[in-house]
């Protein structure tokens, strides 16, 4: 399991700040320099780069004197640059080092990741949270106030690995759990969230920790964020202790249902929260039946 690990600077490091490259001014100021060597190498000038859509000749010569950069501009220089990665490599590691060095909240960095993966064991996390869902969280834990869901960048990809009870547990009551349940199901069905769920029967669970995510910000840029009921929780970049959670990560999902009978599952939970009326609309006469056999707990299959 790894440990609690600590936030750790990629590149340039204290040295880097007091030799004027590092920074967040430098960060920026040493991608710019590298978008213009790469656009000379291949005999370019700002206006054979320009695209309506993704940026002008101005915001190009913004970018080369050190301005900070959008995702989707980064990776649109990367292929016009055919820099095969090595341009979302240094996006991404300005963008996470400046993070770092300003105090941001970890969860500032979700509108920047390519990719998030995250381990929940007892509630379904902000990313995917109903407002209902969100408040009612809240109002469990006897917090007012607190962070609200903060959604979920639908560019980037969202695979969630929960325990069985964080999709049967009622929050809120039957009526926003099923709502709650829905949005789920309709995610997975059509809007690229990959849920796995991890069944009650498993003996020996690989995480009795809290909960964790994984954000990948560039090919070789993932950092791990420790997530804390009272607080923003812990950032870890260093890349040991990501890649230790990248791998409890893969165990998780290894102990968990496929994503196809996790979907299953959730549909099953939803209609068993349905109210009885409408139950008794959808049987044929034999309402005893139909309501024993939703209200079985479904077995869990590995």
């Amino acid at each position: 399991m790894p440990s609690h690990g600590s936030l750790v600077k990629l590149g340039g490091g204290m040295a880097g700040k007091r030799n004027g490259t590092g920074g967040s001014g430098g960060e920026w100021k040493q991608f710019g320099k590298q978008v213009g060597e790469l656009r000379e190498v291949a005999g370019l000038s700002a206006h054979d780069l320009v695209m309506r859509e993704v940026c002008e000749a101005s915001e190009l010569r913004r970018v080369e004197e050190g301005s900070p950069v959008p995702r989707h501009l980064a990776e649109y220089l990367d292929r016009k640059l055919n820099a095969q990665g090595s341009l979302v490599n240094a996006w991404a590691r300005s963008t996470l080092n400046t993070h770092l060095e300003s105090g941001a909240r970890p969860h500032e960095l979700d509108s920047s990741v390519s990719s998030l993966r995250e381990f929940h064991p007892g509630a379904l996390p902000t990313t995917v949270q109903t407002h209902a869902y969100a408040t009612a969280l809240r109002r469990a834990w006897g917090r007012a106030g607190g962070r609200s869901t903060t959604g979920w960048n639908s560019t980037a990809s969202l695979r969630v690995v929960v325990n069985e009870a964080a999709v049967r547990t009622p929050v809120g009551g039957t009526k926003v759990m099923r709502e709650q349940l829905s949005r789920l199901i309709s995610s997975m069905r059509g809007g690229g969230l990959c849920l796995q769920v991890i069944p009650a029967v498993v003996a020996e669970h690989p995480c009795p920790m809290g909960p964790f995510r994984l954000l990948s910000l560039g090919p070789v840029y993932t950092v791990a964020h420790l997530v804390s009921p009272c607080g923003d929780g812990q950032l870890i970049s260093a890349p040991q202790e990501a890649r230790a959670f990248a791998d409890l990560f893969e165990d998780l999902r290894g102990e968990a249902l496929p994503v196809s009978e996790s979907l299953d599952l959730l549909v099953h939970i939803a209609d068993s929260l349905k109210p009885q009326e409408a139950h008794k609309a959808i049987t044929s006469g034999d309402e005893e039946r139909a309501l024993a056999v939703l209200s079985t707990p479904r077995a869990a299959h590995r």
